[in-house]
């Protein structure tokens, strides 16, 4: 037999003799001067429901567990992973918060956070407030503000319970764990049962087997970089702050790091580990002072937005120049400080002094780990809040986005200005001047952002919480050379409603704001403008969370080390703070502009671009101002693809909020209008300078473009500048949208043209359910629309790679369309396999403004 070293045998004795001293003790509300074997908490003793709800009290795991699961079941937000398991081979489950890429609205990588949750199996807390996320950020209602955002641009990693054995093992025994057994303070450390902090490290889960309930490891002490370097650790098993055998030894400390992965890593800006108690924010510093800094200011804002609750929880922080360069204990926020250079801390929540707020006795100091279940719903919901107002921050910086100058009088764009994604590192200005803007006459100037920037309580702007009113700046100048013009302001507007210019926010709620403008013509301005001169307009202004704007959107700020970087101040410097945008100049004139082009039914026609030859857009103007488009093209793969969207008209242009892309049909007599679903792919907007000229921006899923537009068509009656033919001619009336409601899902637009001639587009489907069109200029004869020559299509890329000489244009058959005012027949004979002939029975869908049937 092996011999022990005398001092492993004095060890052993030791703990020998503080086994035979253990006493089994029960957490009780109350009890009399002679029970020692009781602690009082002065509060009933919280005992875990298994129950997936959440109520006013602690679920169990297998509770929680159960909510989790029916979020990712129930809901687009939460996506699991299992990233280890346990010592006693338990699953650990880390989940995504948000929708399912990995891509901000813009196209670019999201960011990523990660909050941990029961690395201290006791702090039943932890698991509470960390599952209290994922309910609020899974539940939430459609806001089209923070939190529709925060899910569509930030990957939110959580782990709701880390150290699963240690949290069931406390759970199966709520009130009860030894006395006189800690090797260090045997008279005040209540160890294993409802006090165990460690995982199960060589430790069974029977409550009654003695000789094994010290072991385990704290995993908050088994991390580098400084595991095994402080007396607030120990090598001994029996320790409560044993650190293990080694750096992240424990399975459960590589499922942290696992966790941490699915940002990906390069992704991750914000690091949190839960645990309880005392309402303070511990956090280490590496020398990185502009990481030092900025997780100060996450603390702040964490702390500010916490306190601002009617509870009125303060959270302490030590400030930076409190805190030593170097050292730690081994805990994971240590880790990500110093490995992945991210703001990172522990959390220490609820309660504080030993429970005595909410009316304990305090008679043991540990029963600060048990918050009173009359607590918990109010700690999880107000927390998972605070932790949002984080997640924004960490979001990233905001920029200036779109710029748009209204003409007050007719609701005309003259002027815009687009940052343009070009990949996850820049933007491209895109700006487009289609008037000068004059003196002594009104404008709007529209302003959007690339992240909601404001708050509100009870439908009004107000500082976010925790944040001072004087954050709520917005400052504009315009200015020629190093001279400011005269400029007369409104007050700036935030805007709540969808639409997009001038009345409406672009993407999120209070992302965009709208101002009066007017530039008078006194001895200033006329002396800066002479015919046409180029004048900058300057911005600044935070978002709600007082980080300012990035002076610079041609450079996407991200993190990277520990900083911000590529985001700028007025200087160009790489700063943490921003500055005032002056990156977008507009052309000024002191001479009598020409008022701008507005829409009239005449712009109703085909409409592409030379270098998209084989797609293009079918625009309608209808009555009351509104609009309908339809899009022929093509997918990625070079198949055929179309869409079809409804707008509003707004003076010049038209915005199509939403794109819609058909499925479900089926060509022939098979088609069932019930089996077509309608699905929101993006959106749209047209901008026309003229009668023959324009542009078109688009966003679908993540993809961003442009076109300029050429007219192709003109119709017959309403040409453009021109006063609508009258009478009309009753060919001219058959233009417009057609249907047969049988077929809802499929249709014909028609354009009649000059010289009896006339243009048709068939958006429909093949046999197999895929989106086709088909197309032919042909004739009326006799009162009949006869199109011999059908044609479809293929080759095409959708986007920027497309290329017109792939395009192929194949026969595809015959159309004859007879038709009176209201409806029809459209009879079809196709030479594509599968397609076949028949008979549809038609009506109509749309008129043309101005062009309705006579009653």
């Amino acid at each position: 037999m092996k011999r022990l070293s005398l001092p492993v045998f004095l060890l052993l004795l030791f703990f020998s003799h503080q086994s035979a001293a253990q006493v089994v003790t029960e957490w009780v509300e109350a009890k009399s001067p002679w029970e020692s074997n009781k602690i009082a908490l002065g509060y009933p003793v919280p005992i875990p429901v298994d129950t997936p709800l959440p109520f006013d009290g602690f679920r169990t795991y297998a509770g929680l567990h159960t909510r989790h699961l029916d979020l990712v079941n129930t809901t687009p937000w939460v996506h699991p992973e299992a990233v280890g398991v346990t010592r006693h081979g338990r699953t650990i489950w880390a989940y995504r918060l948000g929708d399912e890429d990995y891509l901000t609205v813009d196209g670019f990588p999201e960011p990523a956070s990660l909050t941990n949750g029961g690395i201290h199996a006791r702090e039943w807390q932890a698991p509470e407030t960390v599952t209290g996320i994922m309910e609020l950020m899974a539940l939430h209602e459609s806001d089209a503000h923070l939190y529709d955002y925060l899910r569509d641009n930030l990957n939110m990693i959580v782990i709701p319970v880390q150290n699963i054995d240690g949290f069931m093992q406390t759970q199966r025994y709520p009130a009860l764990n030894y006395m006189q057994s800690d090797p260090s303070y045997p008279d005040y450390y209540p160890r294993d049962g409802r006090m165990r902090r460690k995982n199960m490290l060589s430790a069974d889960e029977d409550f009654y087997t003695t000789f094994d309930h010290l072991n385990g490891v704290d995993l908050n002490r088994n991390n580098d970089p400084f595991w095994a370097t402080s007396d607030r650790s120990s090598p001994y098993l029996e320790s409560i702050v044993h650190h293990g055998a080694a750096p992240a030894s424990e399975p459960e400390t590589q499922a942290l790091d696992a966790a941490a992965q699915l940002g990906p890593i390069d992704r991750l800006r914000i690091y949190t580990d839960v645990h309880s108690y005392s309402r303070v924010h511990f956090w280490s510093r590496n020398r990185n002072v502009r990481l030092a800094e900025q997780t100060e200011k996450v603390l702040e804002v964490f702390s500010d937005h916490h306190r601002a609750f009617p509870a009125r929880k303060s959270y302490y922080f030590d400030p930076m120049e409190s805190i030593p360069t170097s050292g730690g204990i081994g805990s994971t926020d240590e880790y990500f400080t110093y490995t992945y250079q991210v703001p990172a801390w522990t959390l220490e929540i609820e309660p504080r002094n030993g429970g005595t707020d909410y009316g304990g006795v305090g008679e043991n100091t540990h029963d600060g780990f048990i918050l009173p279940e009359s607590q918990i719903r109010r700690v999880r919901e107000e927390l998972a809040q605070s932790f949002a107002a984080v997640y924004y921050r960490q979001s990233g910086p905001p920029a200036i986005r779109s710029m748009r100058i209204i003409d007050r009088d007719t609701g005309a764009v003259v002027f815009e200005a687009d940052w343009d994604t070009v990949n996850n590192l820049s933007r491209s200005l895109h700006s487009n001047q289609l008037r000068a803007l004059q003196f002594d006459h009104d404008y709007d100037i529209w302003l959007s952002f690339t992240k909601p920037m404001r708050w509100r309580e009870d439908g009004v702007v107000a500082a976010f919480p925790g944040q001072d009113d004087i954050n709520l700046f917005f400052q504009a100048r315009a200015y020629v050379g190093d001279t400011d013009l005269t400029t007369e302001l409104g007050e700036p507007v935030w805007l709540m409603q969808p639409g997009k210019a001038p009345n409406g926010y672009m993407t999120y709620r209070d992302d965009a704001v709208r101002m009066g403008l007017r530039l008078p013509a006194d001895e200033q301005n006329l002396g800066l403008i002479t015919a046409a001169t180029q004048a900058n307009f300057e911005f600044w202004v935070a978002d709600m969370t007082a980080m300012g704007i990035d002076a610079n959107p041609a450079t996407v700020a991200d993190w990277l080390n520990g900083a911000w970087r590529r985001y700028e101040d007025s200087e160009g410097t790489q700063s943490d703070v921003g500055g005032p945008d002056s990156t977008i100049s507009v052309q000024l004139s002191n001479e009598v502009v020409p008022p701008p082009f507005v829409l009239e039914p005449g712009i109703t026609s085909s409409w592409y671009h030379s270098s998209h030859d084989g797609e293009g857009f079918l625009i309608e103007l209808l009555a009351n101002n509104r609009a309908v488009m339809f899009w022929f093209t093509y997918d990625e793969a070079g198949a055929q693809n179309w869409y079809v969207a409804s707008g509003k008209v707004i003076g010049n242009r038209i915005e199509f909020p939403r794109l819609y892309a058909a499925s479900g049909g089926e060509f022939g007599p098979g088609f069932n209008p019930e089996n077509v679903t309608r699905e929101t792919v993006g959106s749209a907007s047209f901008i026309w300078s003229g009668c023959d000229t324009g542009s078109m921006s688009y966003h679908i899923g993540s993809q961003h473009g442009r076109m300029q537009l050429e007219r192709i068509t003109r119709l017959l009656g309403i040409e453009c500048g021109q006063a609508p033919m009258a009478p009309l001619p009753e060919t001219a009336l058959l233009s417009g949208s057609w249907y047969d409601p049988a077929h809802d899902g499929e249709g014909y637009i028609v354009e009649v043209l000059e010289d009896n001639r006339v243009v048709v587009f068939w958006f429909s489907f093949d046999p197999e359910g895929n989106r086709r069109w088909f197309y032919d200029s042909g004739a009326v004869i006799d009162g009949k629309l006869v199109f011999d020559d059908m044609t479809t299509t293929s080759g095409g890329i959708f986007g920027p790679d497309f290329d017109p000489l792939t395009v192929e244009r194949t026969p595809w058959g015959t159309l004859e369309l007879d038709l009176g005012c209201e409806s029809g027949t459209a009879t079809y004979n196709s030479s594509e396999e599968g397609f076949g002939s028949g008979v549809l029975n038609v009506i109509r869908l749309t008129s043309i403004d101005g062009m309705s049937c006579p009653p």
